[in-house]
């Protein structure tokens, strides 16, 4: 038996890749930015480094704090769907049966069948009956993990963002910007390459958009950068 694939995975497996891969992403740009702007305007190591560690922080907090929120409301939505679900099924599960017989009859059962068949998905557990047909929910036990998915968010943020971090503070200054660029966008196309495979999407279309989004970002902050003069900034480390 062969080994499974991007093609053969869980869906929702792979959407939670994308997700982490687009948090990555997040990381690399809004560094790069940074240290591309800091080192056109002649910034040391030490302003970058400091910069750099502020913009990781700072995304982190942010990122992470988004992704808390958002799967929060998530959960919260879905606990309220499920307890009001809960009510109807308990005080008028007659009603619910005959809802639930007559989805199955929409999907092109016949009105025998589409009977039989909610009847016994509602013997087995009629909430899970209810919320499978009308909402595409597995239950309770799909509920969202906010302070997970905030930890994942971060951490991928954070490891995007060291990359250009790394670059630009470890490379010679005459070659800091060129290549920070080019180490960028190879980790963009990289990125963007594992995306579209994850989700089926066209790869050129992902790589384009991704690394444009990028390439913009760093020319933005490369042009505002050579207004500044920060070569006589001094950082104590």
């Amino acid at each position: 038996m062969g080994q499974p694939t991007l093609d053969d995975e869980d869906p929702a497996r792979g959407q939670a890749r994308r997700q982490w891969l687009a948090d990555v992403n997040d990381g690399l740009i809004a560094s790069a930015g940074m240290v591309e702007g800091v080192a056109q305007a002649g910034g040391t190591t030490g302003v970058i480094l400091v910069s750099g560690v502020a913009t990781v922080l700072v995304g982190v907090a942010t990122v992470a704090g988004i992704r808390f929120t958002e799967a929060s409301d998530e959960r919260d939505a879905h606990e309220a769907l499920i307890e009001a679900e809960r009510i109807r099924v308990a005080t008028d599960p007659a009603a619910e049966l005959a809802e639930l017989a007559g989805i199955y009859e929409r999907k092109g059962l016949s009105p025998a069948l589409a009977r039989q068949v909610a009847e016994e998905l509602s013997a087995h557990d009629a909430l899970a009956a209810q919320l499978d047909a009308e909402y595409r929910l597995d239950g309770p036990a799909a509920a969202v993990r906010p302070r997970s998915d905030a930890v994942r968010a971060g951490a991928a943020f954070a490891l995007g963002a060291l990359l250009p971090l790394l670059v630009g503070t470890v490379v010679p200054p005459s070659v800091r910007v060129s290549l920070t660029v080019v180490v960028v966008v190879v980790a963009l196309v990289v990125s963007a390459t594992f995306a579209a495979r994850s989700g089926r999407t066209s790869v050129l279309r992902a790589v384009v958009r991704t690394a444009g989004i990028g390439i913009l970002a760093m020319l933005i902050t490369i042009a505002l950068g050579s207004l500044l003069d920060l070569s006589e900034a001094e950082v104590e480390l």
